[in-house]
């Protein structure tokens, strides 16, 4: 026999949902009090360094049904690197949370347009792609001795069993087309033994992609370089520290130490 969900249930999700949005709106105010830099990497990074010590929260993207998550208190990595960004654009322009959620939406959804979990930008590497085309980003990786590749990308797909939505069939088609044009692109990337000689030409702000070992899988983690001296430091969203953190190390140290990382990709923001 089914029985009906309390009537207060709904009231308390109503209230926490709420809550939450309220929250979110009074942190994207107070980073739109952050005054501006010199540049949008400078800005971009000073946003960033403000949510030092935030948690790091996995999966905070995953609603039924598809629609816009806007988080400014857990992060992964990859919406870390993703919320900074936008909250930048938004910065430079009108400063007002509506267009922070446009912003968030063009930069996590193919063409911007919400029709679905295939819809969203899982691998990083279409993300990139898109925010390059939108002329927010600049990948800069070749200029600095990057090397041409074109894997093919079918991580999802081989691993369904990490992804329920794929149980959908639809939803399991637009996500292989998706990893079918990807393998299609020839890209560059910087191994991870030749990025020390790389990280004095680093500057602050830069996003970094961390490139993927594993097959089929583009990327396994992004953040923002901060320059000390000739060295430059990976501000990022920790899955070990669970929390955002700077690295203790140098970025070619701390690649060094993890064996499915394979190398780097440098995005500059533009200004």
């Amino acid at each position: 026999m089914m029985t009906k969900t309390p009537a207060f249930i709904f009231l308390l999700i109503g209230f926490f949902a709420k809550s939450l949005y309220a929250q979110t709106e009074a942190v994207f105010a107070e980073k739109m009090r952050i005054p501006p830099k010199a540049t949008q990497a400078k800005t971009a990074l000073h946003i960033a360094e403000s949510f030092l010590g935030k948690p790091y929260v996995a999966h905070t993207l995953e609603k039924t049904p598809e629609a816009l998550v806007c988080d400014l208190q857990n992060f992964d990595c990859y919406t870390f690197v993703e919320s900074v960004l936008a909250l930048t654009l938004t910065q430079k322009a009108s400063g007002r949370y509506d267009e922070y959620q446009s912003f968030l939406q063009k930069l996590r959804y193919r063409k911007g347009k919400i029709t679905g979990y295939g819809s969203r930008l899982h691998y990083f590497l279409e993300w990139k792609h898109q925010a390059v085309a939108q002329g927010w980003l600049v990948d800069v990786t070749e200029s600095l001795g990057g090397l041409k590749i074109q894997p093919t990308i079918q991580f999802m797909t081989t691993h369904r069993g990490f992804y329920p939505a794929l149980n959908d069939e639809k939803t399991l088609a637009e996500i292989q087309n998706a990893e079918r044009q990807l393998s299609q692109i020839p890209w560059f990337y910087i191994p991870k033994n030749k990025v020390a000689a790389i990280e004095s030409k680093l500057q602050d702000g830069d996003i970094i992609g961390i490139t993927s070992g594993i097959a089929g899988l583009d990327f396994n983690h992004e953040g923002f370089v901060v320059r000390k001296g000739a060295r430059a430091y990976l501000l990022h969203a920790s899955s070990d520290l669970k929390k955002v953190t700077l690295s203790a190390e140098p970025l070619a140290d701390y690649l060094a130490k993890i064996k499915k990382h394979s190398g780097v990709v440098v995005l500059r923001i533009n200004d």
